[in-house]
């Protein structure tokens, strides 16, 4: 959770007492800016710790923003979405047939061999598959980590929630600046 001290509230309150909805435009407009980059920057961090493939991670990453707004000053950044295929993850081999045993790797220097997987390509696609039974089918597709579960690493969440606090109170100042140039109707 990111927050804006009472402080720096007043102070902006203090320099902006002349501006109509002044403080409510420049506080909303500094926490939206540091909404945008937890976003942006979320796929950035799942990158540096998960061996995910950054189309796969977008394409699953439900992301919704609900912006803060001059009648409400709080934003939130919420990540949802389906279990992600093992195969958009590190695997060897890659190649559908060739039989080597399956080991996929979900967090990067991590690593796990599988020994009854088998790589193939069906009808939603290339995948990691392993049978239920000894017979040819039923197979299940072995998946990874949704979005949601990969931000919601503590390392991740930490180091978005201090970058988004580094650009909200940076942006604070450009704000008010703005805001007192005439800018930001």
């Amino acid at each position: 959770m990111i927050e804006v001290s009472a402080e720096a509230i007043e102070r902006v309150e203090r320099i902006l007492a002349g501006v109509p909805k002044g403080a409510e435009r420049a506080l909303s407009n500094a926490i939206n800016r540091g909404l945008s980059r937890v976003k942006t920057g979320a796929t950035k961090r799942v990158k540096e710790v998960y061996t995910v493939q950054s189309s796969a991670f977008t394409a699953a990453a439900n992301t919704k923003v609900s912006k803060a707004s001059t009648g409400n000053l709080a934003g939130v950044v919420t990540f949802a979405g389906c279990k992600i295929p093992l195969y958009k993850f590190q695997v060897t081999p890659k190649a559908p047939g060739v039989r080597k045993r399956v080991k996929a790797a979900v967090k990067k220097g991590g690593g796990t061999q599988f020994e009854e997987a088998f790589i193939a390509n069906m009808r939603n696609g290339t995948g990691v598959f392993e049978r239920e039974t000894s017979k040819r089918f039923p197979v299940d597709e072995l998946m990874g980590l949704s979005a949601a579960q990969m931000v919601g690493n503590e390392r991740i969440v930490q180091e978005l929630q201090e970058e988004a606090q580094e650009v909200i109170n940076e942006r604070l100042e450009h704000e008010i600046e703005r805001i007192l140039n005439g800018y930001g109707g």
